[in-house]
């Protein structure tokens, strides 16, 4: 019988899968760990299943400043592996209740990652919400009602949320007191007792967020106002000027008064509707698929003009329309990484269709721009990983170590975690030495933990015996990547050491890595 005060197995076989299918946030690389308690599962399980939550105490993240320009930046924080599983799992429990709560998703208003649980570890729709957030704002300020458009933004919203504003909408939504409190210590041993702040990357904090923005919504409908929201970006839509100001008084009154949040000067605007059009409506999807029905056009006027004949879209070759594909997201990416400020959500969209397409179209533009496209590391990285071939793999990383040395941005943390992340994923020995000593130069901002990733990538043998007698003074991060690359050794000795580390480890998760190393 589970107790009050712990979690469900069944929610803890969910947390899993869904960290297996989305991983545990979307900024960090996924942590080798989770293999490591996939194949401990019984075990891992069995020990959350059996903590007391209001005794629990969460282990130390990693903390990463983000970029999101060229000088503002956004801690990103990754859960130790098994805090994740537990917060995942914490927000299942109360992820349907929450729901049921929200302004309701027919409305088209609170429009952002809108709750679909499913037993495959889906926490949410398919779409995030944008595009419906797009949709509605060409419709309201399409529909000739409005004269004015009131955009406004929340000032570092994550880490100003607060804990208590949080339980107490958990509360409202149906979700039991002692969950709600249970969430709330949670929360606040992740902040050091401090009563402000999510944690940015988990998914599991999405869905807080939006609980937490739930009574703003209710405010601005019972003011019988007309706008659209997708997370702390709001979009309220006016029928004069002065309807406008009141709404941004009335806004930032109660947010400050109800949660002690501000709105972002610099984002937060008053447009006409024509300009708002013209300047806000940016949609990814919509950007390329007008450059491919234009280049489409072109290539259709080509073939007319050369044979005579008439062609329909469905006839044009399917070679055409891929070659049509990669030029599109040429000139788009190209068009996006000139522009100022970079437009992240573009450019995050185009590079991962750059990767899902696996086309080298796009990868000039990319390693010539290292330096614009920092706040979107992950994507750079895993489009580089997936697009490398055989032939020019040597000149990307070329062009990453000449990027981590010298380039403005190169020795941020952020950067150099995720372009260390590319010569652990496509190793290759002759760089080995210079990668290695860009790792070492970052050991004060990222810890051992990438030095044994890559020793273990590149088959240092050497460098891994070197850490058998001192793996246990290191930070757990940094000691389960050592346990890690242990994996490197001969079958005899690396049992044998691995059979040490489980003995003598005090750690659940150690012990574990040292499982899956040892086989």
């Amino acid at each position: 019988m589970v107790g009050n005060d712990q979690i469900a197995p069944t929610s803890l076989e969910w947390a899993s899968r869904h960290v297996e299918r989305f991983g545990d946030t979307d900024i960090f690389p996924v942590p080798f760990e989770f293999d490591a308690i996939r194949a401990s599962w019984l075990d891992i399980k069995n020990e959350l299943a059996s903590i007391n939550l209001m005794k629990y105490r969460t282990r130390s993240p990693q903390i990463l400043l983000m970029p999101k320009s060229r000088t503002s930046y956004r801690a990103a924080v990754q859960l130790d592996p098994l805090d994740a599983l537990v917060y995942a799992a914490l927000i299942y429990e109360a992820a349907e209740n929450i729901e049921k709560y929200r302004v309701p998703e027919t409305q088209n208003i609170a429009c952002s990652f809108r709750l679909h649980v499913t037993a495959d570890g889906s926490l949410f729709e398919k779409e995030n919400g944008w595009p419906r957030f797009h949709e509605r704002s060409v419709e309201l300020a399409n529909s000739g009602k409005f004269t004015h458009v009131l955009i406004a933004d929340i000032a570092d919203f994550y880490n100003q949320v607060s804990h208590h504003r949080v339980t107490n909408v958990l509360q409202l939504a149906g979700v039991a007191g002692d969950r709600s409190k249970n969430i709330e210590g949670f929360l606040s041993k992740l902040t050091a007792m401090h009563s402000r702040g999510l944690p940015v990357g988990p998914a599991a904090s999405i869905v807080l967020a939006e609980a937490s923005l739930d009574d703003v919504d209710k405010f601005l409908i019972s003011r019988g106002l007309s706008y659209v929201r997708y997370v702390d970006d709001f979009r309220i839509f006016c029928g004069s000027e002065r309807e406008a100001v009141d709404a941004a008084y009335a806004l930032a009154e109660y947010l400050y008064t109800a949660h002690r949040l501000v709105l972002t000067p610099s984002k937060t605007k008053l447009y006409s509707v024509k300009k708002f059009v013209t300047v806000e409506l940016l949609d990814p999807k919509e950007q390329e698929e007008r450059g491919k029905v234009s280049k489409l056009k072109s290539r259709i006027e080509e073939i007319l003009e050369n044979t005579g004949y008439h062609i329909d879209f469905e006839e044009l070759p399917e070679s055409d329309l891929k070659q049509v594909t990669r030029e599109n997201l040429k000139e788009l990416l190209r068009d996006a990484v000139n522009n100022r400020p970079l437009h992240i959500g573009l450019t995050r969209y185009l590079l991962r269709r750059a990767k899902y397409l696996r086309t080298t179209a796009v990868q000039k533009i990319v390693l010539d721009n290292l330096t614009k496209l920092a706040p979107i590391m992950r994507e750079v990285i895993g489009y580089l990983s997936l697009s490398a071939k055989d032939q020019n793999v040597e000149a990307i990383q070329n062009a990453m170590l000449e990027h981590l040395s010298s380039s403005a941005v190169g020795t941020l943390p952020f950067v150099r975690m995720w372009g260390l992340e590319l010569f652990i994923k496509r190793p290759l020995r002759r760089f080995y030495p210079k990668v290695m000593k860009i790792a070492e130069d970052s050991r004060a901002t990222l810890g051992v933990r990438p030095i044994a990733l890559l020793a273990r990538a590149h088959k240092e043998l050497q460098w891994v015996r070197a850490q058998k007698e001192t793996w246990s003074n290191h930070s757990p991060w940094d000691r389960r990547a050592i346990i890690w690359a242990a994996s490197v050794m001969g079958n005899d000795e690396r049992k044998h050491w691995c059979k040490l580390v489980k003995e003598t480890a005090p750690d659940s998760l150690d012990r574990a890595v040292a499982t899956l190393a040892a086989q």
